[in-house]
């Protein structure tokens, strides 16, 4: 009996030990478990709207020349030479030269008048400013109808607007403008696209 109550007792230590340290372990465990991790998300603002405002002007050259040609000799001198300019805002892409010589007024005389039409398209474009942090300007950008992007302007963080006028001729590309918040962080985020740009 006294050898049973030993082999017992012996048993019920090496449960205790074994079952005390594990205590420290397990609570270790759940304690590393209990840490939260939190995850934040970085979001940059487009500007939420575009105002934009585009007109044409067209400017009308007038050149009038009257030449006198020596009949012995063919040389021609110039008797007189005028040019006048005007200009009107205009609904669309004009475009053209002609050119038209009549008789006169001098017996040996020709005058010659050459009107030029040439259109020229102004567009500004303003936006309100992003919201987001870090905010380090804003790339403007006009999108061609063959798909290629061009960079119309960067403005720096606090400037809001910018202008351009280009030839009219650029109307057959059917461009259209976006505005793209810029960050330091290097995040970026475009507007909607406008609607097309005409005269």
């Amino acid at each position: 009996m006294t050898a049973i109550r030993r082999i017992l007792t012996l048993i019920v230590l090496t449960a205790a030990v074994i079952g005390g340290a594990s205590v420290p372990a397990w609570a270790a465990f759940g304690d590393s478990a209990k840490v939260s991790t939190t995850i934040t998300t970085t979001t940059v603002a487009a500007p939420a709207s575009l105002t934009i405002t585009d007109s044409c002007t067209t400017t009308t050259t007038t050149v009038t020349q009257t030449v006198s040609t020596n009949p012995g000799t063919g040389a021609a001198t110039t008797t007189y030479y005028n040019s006048t300019t005007s200009s009107a805002v205009s609904g669309s892409n004009v475009q053209s030269t002609t050119s038209s010589t009549v008789a006169g007024p001098g017996p040996l005389e020709t005058t010659t008048t050459t009107v030029t039409k040439n259109t020229m398209l102004s567009v500004s474009v303003s936006w309100p400013a992003s919201g987001s942090r870090g905010v380090s300007g804003y790339l403007v950008n006009a999108h061609l109808s063959d798909g290629t992007v061009f960079p119309m302007a960067q403005n720096a963080a606090g400037a809001l607007s910018t202008s351009q006028t280009v030839d009219a001729d650029n109307l057959a590309y059917q461009p259209r403008l976006s505005v793209t918040t810029l960050t330091s962080y290097g995040w970026t985020a475009q507007s909607a696209i406008s609607g097309y740009i005409s005269c």
